[in-house]
This record gives C-alpha cells, sequence and structure tokens, in this order.
C-alpha cells in the first residue's frame, strides 16, 4: 500500500553525494513526507492522550506534567547537551533492541489474533507438510467420467471420444492463465473433481534455494505439445508457455506415472508454526533488494527466501460463498475486528509510552529523596536516567523468569513456589556461615557504614559521629541504609556492565560485532613497530590481573555469577568463598569501615580538645582518610604505574627517533 509514497531503508554509502545529485524537488516531497509522517505519530501518540490525560486530570498525579529541572551549566549549554545524549542514547537503545521490541509486537499481534480469531489472517505461518488431495490425469483419454463436470455419462464419454490424444482441459486453463491468483482459484475449483486417494497421504517436501518449500527440486512441470492436434490450446513456442510451476497457492503439483499413464498429484500445505518476528536476517542492509537482505519485500521487489517460506494465509472472505448477505455480514465483522484491533493497539501504545517515560521518574525522583537532595536541586534528566538504571534489570530478571515458566508470567508464581519447596539446607555449616556472612555484609554492615560517610560528608557536622540513640533516630538509621544499600547495588551495577568504561558506549552505538576492533589493531601495530615500548608493555598484559572488579569476569561478576549459581537449583557446592567473602565482602568491609571509623576517632579526639568541628573540616578528615586508604591499598598497582611511566618517557626521549652518535667537543655548535 505505501510502496508508491514510501521507500524501504537501504544502504546509503555516499550520503553527501546523493544529497548533491537529487533535485531540489526530490528533497522537499521526502521533507513534506517526512513531516507528515511524524506529525501523524506525534498527534496520535502525543497530543491525543495528553488530552485525554488533562481532560480527565490524571496529569496531576504524573510527573512528566510538572517537569523540574536544575541547571548546573547555562541553559543555553546544558540543554542542548542533555539533548544530544538523549538523542544518542535513545537511538542506541533502539537499535540495539530493535529485535526485542519486535517479539513484543509479535506477541501483542499474537495475543490479539487469539482473541479476535484472526491469527491466521494476519501473521505468517510457515509450511511445516502437504496433505494429499488427488490426482488429474495429464490427457484426457486417461480421465475417468468424475473428473467431468456433466451430469449424463453419456455425454461424459462423449467427451471423453472427442478429446481423444489432447490434454485434460485443467492443464489447458492453467497454462493460458498468467494471473497465480486466478490458478489458484481454477484449481479450488476442481478439487470435487480429483481422482480421491484410497488413504490419508502426507509428506515433508524439499527446501528450493530461493526458500520455497517444494514436493521434489523440479520447479516446472513441461507438458507435451504437438502441433498436429488443432484443439490443443498450448502453443510452444520460445517463451515456454508449456511449462506449469510446481507451486500454485497453497497447492503444490507433483507428476507420477501409473501403468504407461501419466498424472499430476494435487497436493496442499498445512500451515505450521507462526514464524518469529524479526526472522532471522531481516535487518541485513546489505545491497541486493529484499532477496538479500532477508526483509519483506516492498512494491514489486523480488521475494526474500524468508517470505518465499511463509504459507498462503487463510483469507478473509470464503470464496466459494456467493451469498450477499453473507459477504456483507463478513466485512462487517472484519471491520468490527480490525477497529478493536486498532484501538486496542493504540491504547497498549499510548499506555506503555506513558508508563515507560513517567516510572523512571517516579524511581528516580524517590532516589533523589533517598540521597537526600533539596527539592531545588532535583533534575528530571538525572532522575529519569537513575530510573532507567534500577528499573531496566528489574525488566530483564521479570523476562528472564517469564522463559523459565514456560507459561508467561502467569507460571512465574508456581515457579518461585517450587523453587523455595526445592530448598535443602547443607549438611556442613561452613557453606551456611558463608551465606549468612556474605548477605549480613552485603544487604547490613556495607550499606550502613556507607550512610553513614554519606551523611558525615554531604549533610555536614549534622552527621551520625554525636550522639547516636539508636532508638530516638530510628528514622536516620533507617535512611543511611536506604542511601548506602542503594549506592552499594548502583555502583556494583556500574561495575559488572562496565558502564564508565570506553567500551561499553562503543558497543552501544557501534554496529554488532565491530566493538573496538580498529583500536585494537592500531594499538597492536604501534606497540609491534616499537620494541622498546612492547618489551614494556607485554609484562603487563601477562601478569594476572588481581583486583580487576569491573565486567562479567571481574571479581563482581565472578561473585554474581556464585550466588547465581546456587540460587539456581540450591546448589551448595556453587558457593565460593574467595568469590563472595575474601575478595569481594571483606575488601569492601575493611575499605568502609576505615573510611567511617577513623574520621570518627578523629573527630572525637579533636572535640575533647576543644577543637570546633565544622563541616569543612569533617570533610576535609573523610577526603584525607579515603586518599590514605587507597593510596595503601594500591600501592603496588601505583609503583607498577610509576615504573612503566618512566621508562616509556625515558624511551621517548633517549631512543624513538633518535639517532645516537659519540660526543666530539669540537663539533659543530
Amino acid at each position: 500500500i505505501l510502496a508508491r509514497v514510501i521507500r524501504p531503508q537501504e544502504p546509503q554509502p555516499d550520503l553527501l553525494g546523493n544529497l548533491l545529485q537529487e533535485t531540489g524537488s526530490t528533497h522537499s516531497k521526502r521533507i513534506l513526507m517526512s513531516l507528515g509522517i511524524y506529525a501523524a505519530l506525534l498527534g496520535f501518540y502525543v497530543w491525543i492522550p495528553s488530552r485525554l490525560l488533562v481532560f480527565y486530570n490524571i496529569n496531576q498525579y504524573l510527573p512528566i506534567f510538572q517537569p523540574k529541572f536544575w541547571h548546573i551549566l547555562m541553559p543555553q549549554i546544558q540543554v542542548p547537551l542533555e539533548l544530544f545524549v538523549f538523542h544518542l542514547c535513545m537511538l542506541g537503545f533502539l537499535e540495539k533492541y530493535k529485535n526485542n521490541i519486535g517479539e513484543v509486537q509479535h506477541h501483542w499481534l499474537t495475543f490479539m489474533g487469539n482473541i479476535l480469531k484472526m491469527t491466521d489472517q494476519i501473521l505468517p505461518r510457515d509450511v511445516d507438510e502437504f496433505v494429499l488431495l488427488g490426482t488429474f490425469p495429464v490427457f484426457a483419454k486417461d480421465a475417468s467420467v468424475n473428473n467431468f463436470d456433466t451430469s449424463d455419462d453419456d455425454k461424459q464419454a462423449k467427451v471423453i471420444d472427442s478429446l481423444k490424444d489432447d490434454m485434460y482441459p485443467l492443464w489447458n486453463e492453467l497454462l493460458s492463465e498468467k494471473d497465480a491468483q486466478k490458478r489458484e482459484d481454477l484449481i479450488r475449483s476442481n478439487i470435487a473433481r480429483l481422482n480421491q486417494p484410497h488413504s490419508f497421504v502426507k509428506a515433508g517436501g524439499e527446501l528450493h534455494r530461493n526458500g520455497k518449500l517444494l514436493l521434489s527440486s523440479h520447479t516446472y512441470i513441461r507438458f507435451p505439445s504437438s502441433g498436429e492436434s488443432s484443439k490443443l490450446f498450448v502453443i510452444s513456442s520460445e517463451t515456454e508457455s508449456n511449462l506449469l510451476p510446481t507451486a500454485i497457492g497453497l497447492y503444490r503439483l507433483k507428476q507420477r506415472k501409473v501403468r504407461k499413464k501419466i498424472f499430476i498429484e494435487v497436493w496442499r500445505e498445512v500451515a505450521g508454526k507462526l514464524i518469529p518476528r524479526p526472522p532471522e536476517g531481516w535487518d541485513d542492509l546489505g545491497v541486493g533488494g529484499a532477496e538479500r537482505q532477508g526483509r519483506w519485500a516492498w512494491g514489486d521487489e523480488q521475494l526474500s527466501e524468508i517470505e518465499n517460506s511463509v504459507a498462503t494465509r487463510t483469507p478473509f472472505f470464503d470464496k466459494n460463498d456467493d451469498s450477499r448477505l453473507s459477504k456483507l455480514r463478513t466485512s462487517a465483522l472484519l471491520l468490527l475486528k480490525l477497529t478493536i484491533l486498532c484501538l486496542l493497539s493504540w491504547i497498549a501504545i499510548a499506555v506503555a509510552v506513558c508508563i515507560g517515560i513517567n516510572a523512571p521518574l517516579y524511581v528516580g525522583h524517590y532516589a533523589l529523596v533517598v540521597l537526600r537532595l533539596p527539592p531545588g536541586c532535583v533534575h528530571d534528566p538525572l532522575a529519569f536516567a537513575l530510573g532507567v538504571g534500577f528499573i531496566v534489570p528489574v525488566i530483564m530478571f521479570s523476562a528472564k523468569l517469564s522463559n523459565a515458566s514456560k507459561n508467561g508470567f502467569r507460571g512465574v508464581p508456581a515457579l518461585l513456589l517450587r523453587w523455595v519447596q526445592s530448598f535443602k539446607p547443607h549438611q556442613s555449616r561452613e557453606k551456611m556461615k558463608v551465606l549468612l556472612s556474605a548477605l549480613t555484609l552485603w544487604f547490613g554492615i556495607c550499606p550502613m557504614l556507607l550512610g553513614f560517610i554519606y551523611r558525615a560528608f554531604f549533610l555536614g557536622v549534622q552527621s551520625p559521629w554525636y550522639g547516636i540513640d539508636i532508638y530516638t533516630d530510628k528514622h536516620a538509621l533507617f535512611a543511611d541504609w536506604t542511601t548506602g544499600t542503594m549506592l552499594l547495588n548502583l555502583w556494583a551495577t556500574v561495575c559488572y556492565f562496565r558502564l564508565l568504561t570506553i567500551d561499553f558506549w562503543i558497543k552501544m552505538f557501534a554496529a554488532e560485532g565491530q566493538g573496538n576492533a580498529n583500536a585494537g589493531a592500531n594499538r597492536v601495530g604501534a606497540n609491534a613497530n616499537n620494541p622498546a615500548r612492547n618489551a614494556q608493555v607485554q609484562p603487563a598484559n601477562n601478569e594476572e590481573d588481581t583486583g580487576l572488579w569491573q565486567g562479567e569476569d571481574g571479581i563482581i561478576g565472578f561473585g554474581v555469577e556464585s550466588i547465581v549459581a546456587f540460587a539456581g537449583g540450591w546448589e551448595w557446592d556453587k558457593l565460593d568463598k574467595k568469590a563472595l567473602l575474601t575478595d569481594l565482602s571483606l575488601p569492601i568491609f575493611r575499605h568502609l569501615a576505615t573510611s567511617c571509623l577513623v574520621p570518627w576517632a578523629v573527630a572525637n579526639f579533636l572535640s575533647q580538645t576543644s577543637v570546633d568541628i565544622s563541616s569543612t573540616i569533617l570533610r576535609l578528615i573523610i577526603v584525607a582518610t579515603i586518599l590514605i586508604d587507597y593510596v595503601s591499598s594500591s600501592k603496588e598497582s601505583l609503583q607498577r604505574w610509576f615504573e612503566a611511566a618512566h621508562k616509556i618517557a625515558r624511551d621517548d626521549r633517549y631512543l624513538i627517533g633518535e639517532i645516537l652518535q659519540n660526543y666530539s667537543p669540537g663539533s659543530g655548535s
């Protein structure tokens, strides 16, 4: 329908050349078409839902209608910068998860199709097998009286006798008809005249190179032609007009010879499973059209292998029903179904967009409240990013549970119940101690210490250092624990997914599989041409990466892997004391305890010496403690880094690009 006005996505190797070569009218048409499309989308999915929310006073409960901004920089600089970052992140997200979005759309259409009884009409299925309907003779002399539509047996015999060596009339009609749909209608109208098989026969078929499933490797049947018989409708010519395709709509033809008589079997395809959306290879933007790219054909393009493999869809109207009243009733029912489908789809998209925008803002605002930011410092773009960071892992975990239950979200409660019931305590107490110690440190003590440090640093002297009463300051302690829990797990998430590394953002925006291969190749090439530098770099690569926190193969990743392997099937042997305690929880506890207790001791000592502890002094003590702890725990890494930097600087000055010569005092200036 849209092939006349919209072009499909095509590779553009020379965007600037196309821009300069094409005429202004062409660009104007594209701009107007794009404006029309985007205006329609904004009107349907933004303006109309917003007007409805305002009309029913729902907007007062949604944070998107009460935006909050805090401009650290000039608004003329900060707003365009945030829009640029948001646009890039959204494009990267859509490019990375477009297949998942397509799967959600497919599930929605499957769900609605089952309710409206329209699945076979609107969604493509593959061909599972073929069922034999019967046979037709090639020549009229081999036909039986049932193969002709005459009620009088004498007339049937006269027709057969008059045709003699001519072909059966159906083949002449099929060969003379060039329209594929009319050919399928001809076969359908002659089904009643088939020679019925004695038993129910099924067959698999062979996959042709164009993706079509056939009964054999032959794509055409060559019918005999004779110039001597004037009664033949088929005339042999250079265009091979006596070739009939073996695949006509939902029917397949296969030639068979029985006792020197030639028959053609007529098989009907049986639709199988729904083709997943998106099918494999659909987004390959190589040059060559749909047959190369794997997507659905656009306009008069050649069909791809995926589209060729689709079974014939069930028609909306029964072609055997000629009743005008029945067609009118079917048309009204179809219009009602399509209206319901479009209306519910619009509601679902509008609700999903509304939730997708407001839910991260709700979560982000709560996170900022936990961080105890003043109301004037709340910034919605930051809140949205924080909310997305908390919601996406929950969605991913829920999707994994849904897939594991094999019954969608309805099977998740039963899955969790079976998981709890399958718990069996370990025979030894060592594993239980490891588990309880890791959980207590990670979810109890470490968050509380981190919350204390956060409150002392950002709230100044109103800190937990003096006069804490656990009975009167319950809310403050709970707020510290909440803040610490959020910050600790947020840091762990950043480390696990390597959000602060360049490779992560390259994979986010670059094409899948490319990564940073070119940069790596350049680095390897540079080191290969520099033996002195390579000699210094190579040993560092061969050392064991102790203390690596980021990535799935880091300390955080090993800890997550251990606890997930244990929780999946209560496998106590998977609990690794080194991964959970020695390398993960205990070092974090040691650093947090040092950063918390040392400032507390120093502050108490200074207060006893009648020194007035201000917020600035307290912050300086905390920063100094953290720096000293960091240097003491990383002195080996810092020493190796300093030695490597010193050697590289020395080599760059004395060896790289310099020609060493003997010093001669009497040589030139």
